[in-house]
């Protein structure tokens, strides 16, 4: 973003200090800090104050930042459904592998064949929402994934893309996904607590 650049041009321009403008404007030291590293971004209160203090007008103290601001938003809209349709994604998943056990300790019970059948829609629905996500953001490894997800620039691993790793890569985080599902899917099925409820029902 280009208001940190502008706030530290237009402060040292005007002879301030750090401490001075935060007096000026009724902030810490570190939050002017902050904004000139860009680590932080003045609300409108502390924009309007700006503008006036360094006699520029809004529009020009946050030219270039608008596009930045949006987008920035957008990313974390995007960040918060990924993070929603991942724990949906996970959580049905468990749900599914634990309600298979219940399934062989109930037979004939159709209510209790339904519980993993809608777990693992709910779970396939979920990922399907995720790789779209990816796939929009042009996300493809998890380095990439954990960049966006952190709002850090996602351009710099992409640059690090290798078409073999990459392939590894899913492969190994299929196969500990299916490993973790099948070792739930046992512990269920062997689970103490199943066998003593069955023995009361």
């Amino acid at each position: 973003m280009n208001i940190g650049n502008k706030i530290k041009t237009y402060r040292k321009v005007r002879g301030l200090s750090q401490e001075a403008l935060a007096k000026k404007v009724y902030v810490s030291r570190q939050t002017i800090s902050n904004w000139e590293t860009n680590k932080g971004y003045p609300d409108i209160q502390n924009i309007l104050l700006l503008s006036v203090l360094f006699d520029v007008s809004v529009d020009e103290l946050v030219k270039g930042d608008l596009n930045a601001m949006k987008e920035k938003l957008a990313n974390k809209k995007v960040n918060a459904q990924m993070s929603m349709y991942t724990w949906m994604m996970l959580i049905s998943a468990v749900l599914g592998a634990i309600s298979i056990g219940l399934v062989f300790f109930f037979e004939g019970s159709m209510a209790v064949v339904l519980i993993p059948i809608i777990c693992f829609m709910i779970m396939f629905f979920s990922a399907s929402k995720v790789e779209r996500l990816k796939s929009n953001q042009n996300l493809k490894t998890y380095a990439e994934i954990v960049a966006f997800t952190e709002g850090r620039n996602v351009d710099e691993q992409r640059q690090k893309r290798n078409q073999v790793k990459d392939k590894w890569e899913k492969v190994m985080i299929v196969v500990g996904f299916t490993g973790v599902f099948l070792l739930i899917v046992l512990i269920s099925i062997d689970c103490p607590y199943f066998h003593w409820r069955v023995r009361y029902f």
